[in-house]
């Protein structure tokens, strides 16, 4: 942790980021729909030698409650109690039992589980069978591994090779724990983590996921200062313990089959476990402050109208709070922001740095703040920014020029030379309802679209040989369960995207005229899905469709409307459990009707479509699983058949071109790595 003796380290540490499924707001919340009726401001063109000044206040999203915010009022002497009715109001305090989460250990991200030797180390299956893990000098460290449809477990001994061991536990989950409760396991880095309770390595795809269960009481104590300084005023330290409990409480209520409830990094809150070891350094993460507002306020948690409030937080809000997804995240003045220290920042960027993230613009001429929420300094946050160009005006959210350039917040203003009143640019809309080949924008072969390792959702043009630079759509939450490029879903000629939160609704992002997204919409239907994908027009009515597997292992067909939501439902299949991957590659045999992959086992399956729903299965090869996913986005080679792409593990993406039938002609291995990115489906 930062020393607390420089609160302005420990605030950029943090980043003031968006928590958890608060980030869907910067895509879909009502903010937009809020302000875009305001005022624009006015064009401004850069200084000289091509600079923009950028003035702005707080750091973070501005929901909830403000970190520095909270400590400004507990020195002006509110209680714990109050300062949590001032940021979430409308909420109630209420007492919770003792739960246990299971937390995503993100850093171990080798697929593998290896740990330390440690006093009464015991491995144990789903069944209840134990292992007791040798310790002593021979054995220098331990690994659990995926092996098909178990595990198998190793050790390391005098030399670095791996030496198999047998334990006779079975295929089901393997929890690895020790007699003193704290298990000490080895990053890829090599620094070594301790975690109170036990941990597990849990399927995931082809791979596994390393899991943290842990008590409530016991996260919290990695949690708390790690998000804030508990050399602060103890009330504030202690609406913090508050706030992260409810959060991880509603995460946790969230939570569906994906193995954990919570991840441990800034995308849901910070958790380094109990301490942690590299380069002979042990460093304690808990602190005594942290521990007592732990205990101070032990299974309290905020709910508003019975359940579980989402409590989001940010550093700091910059004097006003921002309108939130809920009744209790509101617009509201805060006088205790600024208290312990001003919250203003200043940032220049160049026309150039501009330019190079959103090329086709051509030369920056001028930047415009088109839309702001209405609440708070200069009539709000940024909802929208114009890049006005040589070539070409675009429009981006708020929050992705802001993420774009690290700025602390969206509240800011930009100045720069004499401003002048600039002309919109639009961009035509293609066919209504098209979905394969994926195309944004008129002038584009096809675009991919990924998910970035933080959580930003990029769009890639396809260029020549390989993929041109992308474009910054806005981000996701890393608890969306599903993101989706949807095709023109409401026939408006824009290329739309669909999103699962974590709560289970579906949102329709749609696109615009600007090329990016627009606010989303809620389309009014849940669905207990296992994987779901975009499949084109099914039922031949023009609109496009999706494809679904359900949790209970059938396979359905959602017909859309034609606007923004579903018209029915049908099961065209069952027994599709063991498909995995499931994807619409567009027309595959140039039928006339849309087709899915899916990959069982190793082998990867071509479905046609047909009248009443799908033919016999084709092999489309083995091996399949030597690779970290597919996509399709129809034809990107331009030779008029649908292609599916694949990423590699090492990041590098194979385009697997299709021979316009049932097969695939050849894989071609494109330029650049994309490590860390997923695909939209």
């Amino acid at each position: 942790m930062s020393s607390p003796t420089r609160p302005s380290t420990v605030v950029r540490s943090r980043s003031g980021r968006l928590l958890g499924a608060g980030v869907a707001l910067s895509l879909t919340g009502s903010l937009l729909l809020a302000g875009s009726a305001a005022q624009a401001d006015i064009a401004v063109s850069p200084k000289t030698g091509g600079v923009f000044t950028l003035t702005g206040a707080g750091f973070g999203h501005g929901w909830g409650m403000s970190q520095y915010g909270a400590y400004g009022a507990a020195t002006k002497g509110l209680s714990w109690r109050q300062i949590l009715a001032f940021y979430y109001p409308g909420t109630v305090l209420a007492t919770r039992p003792g739960s246990t989460l299971r937390v995503w250990i993100s850093a171990d991200n080798d697929g593998d589980l290896r740990l330390l030797p440690t006093a009464g180390l015991t491995i144990k299956d789903a069944a209840g069978h134990v292992y007791p893990v040798p310790t002593g000098a021979a054995y220098r460290a331990w690994k659990i591994t995926r092996s098909g449809s178990g595990f198998t477990l190793a050790y390391q001994g005098e030399t670095n090779g791996w030496v198999k061991r047998a334990t006779g536990l079975d295929t089901t989950t393997w929890t690895v724990s020790t007699s003193a409760k704290i298990v000490k396991i080895v990053m890829p880095s090599g620094a070594v983590r301790e975690y109170r309770g036990s941990a597990s390595l849990i399927r995931y795809g082809t791979g596994a996921r390393t899991v943290n269960k842990v008590s409530m009481e016991d996260y919290l104590k990695s949690v708390v200062p790690a998000e804030m300084p508990t050399s602060w005023a103890a009330d504030a330290v202690r609406s913090q313990a508050v706030a992260a409990r409810s959060y991880a409480t509603r995460l946790k209520e969230w939570s569906s089959g994906s193995g954990y409830d919570i991840c441990d990094t800034t995308s849901c809150q910070v958790y380094a476990g109990y301490a942690s070891s590299y380069g002979g350094h042990r460093t304690v993460r808990e602190t005594a402050g942290g521990n007592t507002a732990v205990a101070a306020t032990a299974g309290k948690v905020l709910t508003y109208h019975g359940a579980t409030a989402l409590t989001q937080f940010a550093s700091s809000n910059g004097g006003h709070s921002a309108q939130g997804d809920y009744p209790y995240l509101t617009a509201h003045p805060d006088p205790y922001d600024g208290v312990m220290r001003s919250q203003s920042w200043t940032r220049t960027l160049t026309a150039d740095s501009v330019a190079r993230i959103w090329p086709t613009v051509g030369t920056v001429r001028q930047l415009q703040v088109s839309a702001r929420d209405g609440a708070g300094r200069w009539r709000g946050r940024v909802l929208t920014v114009k890049i006005i160009g040589s070539s070409r005006t675009i429009s981006v959210r708020g929050t992705s020029f802001q993420h774009t350039f690290g700025l602390r917040s969206n509240l800011f203003t930009i100045s720069g030379a004499t401003p002048i009143k600039a002309a919109a640019v639009t961009i035509k809309p293609v066919m209504r309802y098209a979905t394969f080949t994926r195309s944004y924008l008129p002038s584009s072969r096809a675009d991919l679209l990924m998910i970035s390792s933080d959580g930003r959702l990029r769009r890639y043009p396809v260029s020549g040989s390989g993929l041109g630079r992308p474009i910054t759509l806005g981000r996701r939450p890393s608890t969306d369960t599903h993101v989706i490029n949807a095709g023109d879903w409401n026939g408006d000629g824009y290329q739309d995207v669909i999103v699962r939160t974590g709560a289970g609704k579906f949102l329709l992002l749609r696109g615009t005229k600007s090329g990016t997204l627009a606010a989303g919409v809620d389309m009014r239907f849940t669905a207990d899905v296992r994987s779901m994908t975009s499949i084109g027009d099914a039922n031949r009515d023009r609109f496009p469709d999706l494809a679904v597997i359900s949790r209970a292992g059938n396979l359905w067909l959602f017909y859309g409307d034609g606007r923004t939501g579903r018209k029915q439902t049908r099961r065209i299949a069952t027994h599709w459990s063991g498909h995995d991957w499931l994807r619409g590659v567009g027309d595959w045999n140039r039928d006339g009707r849309p087709d899915l992959v899916s990959v069982v086992g190793d082998t990867l399956w071509l479905h046609r479509g047909t009248a009443n729903g799908l033919a016999k299965p084709v092999s489309l090869g083995r091996g399949w699983s030597a690779v970290a996913a597919i996509t399709s986005i129809g034809d990107v080679d331009g030779d008029g058949r649908s292609d599916i792409l694949a990423r590699r593990r090492d990041g590098r993406l194979l385009l697997y071109r299709g021979d316009g039938r049932t097969g695939i002609l050849s894989r071609t291995l494109l330029p650049g790595s994309y490590r860390g990115t997923r695909f939209a489906l």
